[in-house]
């Protein structure tokens, strides 16, 4: 079984002693231990399994298809761009998931800029292709942005 810790909290404290005094209470009221079920992916799993593109010089799109139970059952690059775009269209990104019988997706791309943060053209084209799958009953899960060093997931930034 697999476990998983994200704790990100910011706090203000005068001293070292403090701040660990802090960081003890806020444990104490917000450490929870639970085992992931089989098959659900964090945004930082799904960015792991991108290393072969995280730092490449051109705009990758990529998509992993996953079953009725959210295991990966594949994964496809339907999009290699220029230094800062890639076209991408609904058919490339929808078609192999419905030959696979794909429940869900999630779509990854990579930033050559090293930026983190999501493009208004990348939040439009999430809302289409979102839209498209919704239309012809395939989840879109996340997409989540990667570079060289770090990972940004939409769905954890309220983005869709």
């Amino acid at each position: 079984m697999e476990y998983q810790i994200n704790i990100n909290h910011k706090f203000v404290a005068e001293s070292e002693e403090e701040a660990k005094e802090k960081a003890k209470e806020y444990l104490t009221n917000n450490f929870k231990v639970q085992a992931l079920p089989d098959g659900v992916y964090s945004p930082m799993e799904i960015a792991g399994q991108c290393k072969d593109f995280r730092k490449t010089d051109k705009e990758h799109f990529c998509v992993f298809f996953l079953n009725t139970q959210n295991r990966i059952i594949g994964r496809e690059i339907v999009s290699i761009g220029t230094l800062n775009t890639s076209l991408i269209h609904p058919r490339e990104c929808f078609r192999t998931a419905i030959l696979k019988n794909s429940a869900a997706v999630i779509f990854v791309h990579n930033h050559p800029s090293g930026s983190l943060e999501p493009s208004e053209e990348d939040i439009a084209v999430t809302k289409r292709l979102k839209d498209a799958g919704k239309l012809i009953g395939i989840e879109v899960l996340d997409h989540v942005v990667v570079t060289a060093e770090g990972y940004k997931s939409f769905k954890e930034q309220n983005l869709f």
